[in-house]
């Protein structure tokens, strides 16, 4: 999940609403690829962060019984796999080239962090690798052209977490985003309230509209995650648009 505190409580976005917010970049994005390969990898830019019903999962509360954001670490020594587990079984159920994507993704994510201290994430990330390898000599897709797309997929998903942890900053001062597929570098910033822009420009389009859901919780602890759960179900959907502008 993606928590902020909020003036009324806490603001929760569903890593699947980023996702999809993520693909809605992608979909305006201006890339030269065929649409075998375009359609898989919007599913995976909008997939990638799935495997989990959030709001049922232990580990999303702290201690204190607040709602965990997805960057507060839990201090286990050892990483719950089950995500990635489910994520990569999603998507090769799809297609190989979703499974690799996804993949690539696990790996960018986790793969600094095999320093031995976990065997079973280590063991993980190195059948991955082989996995990745047989995809690509399944698919006959070159290792740089899979580069690309990662770095697309990547891009998009960077931008979406930029925009729902409200980090782009106002007063029209710049920030980078990410590395593009064509390797350069992106810069996004406020022309006015939600209405953004990024320079250079890269859609295919000079405006179009975005948006992510998200609530509102007023209740600040709870005492189990069932508690956090019914709460979460209970409580209404609202909508936050944006607009890119060139």
């Amino acid at each position: 999940m993606i928590v902020a505190s909020h003036i009324k409580g806490w603001k929760i976005i569903n890593q699947r609403s980023h996702g999809l917010l993520a693909s809605m970049l992608a979909y305006e994005y201006e890339i030269d690829v065929p649409t075998d390969i375009l359609v898989p990898t919007l599913i995976a830019i909008a997939e990638h962060d799935d495997g989990i019903a959030e709001t049922q999962e232990n580990k999303n509360l702290t201690e204190a019984g607040a709602p965990r954001h997805f960057l507060v670490s839990d201090e286990s020594k050892k990483t719950d796999l089950t995500q990635q587990y489910n994520a990569m079984e999603n998507a090769t159920s799809k297609s190989q080239l979703n499974a690799l994507l996804t993949s690539m993704h696990i790996d960018f994510i986790f793969g600094d962090k095999t320093d031995g201290e976990d065997k079973k994430l280590d063991a993980y990330i190195k059948e991955q690798e082989v996995n990745r390898k047989n995809i690509l000599k399944h698919l006959k897709i070159d290792k740089k052209y899979a580069e690309r797309l990662y770095r697309f997929v990547e891009w998009c998903d960077a931008f979406s977490l930029l925009i729902c942890m409200d980090k782009i900053q106002p007063e029209g001062r710049k920030m980078e985003i990410s590395q593009g597929p064509d390797g350069n570098m992106n810069q996004t910033f406020y022309k006015a309230e939600n209405i953004i822009t990024v320079v250079p420009w890269v859609f295919k389009r000079d405006s179009f509209k975005v948006f992510y859901e998200y609530k509102i919780i007023e209740q600040l602890h709870f005492k189990s995650v069932e508690e956090f759960n019914e709460v979460c179900k209970n409580t209404a959907v609202q909508r936050q648009e944006f607009k890119f502008s060139k």
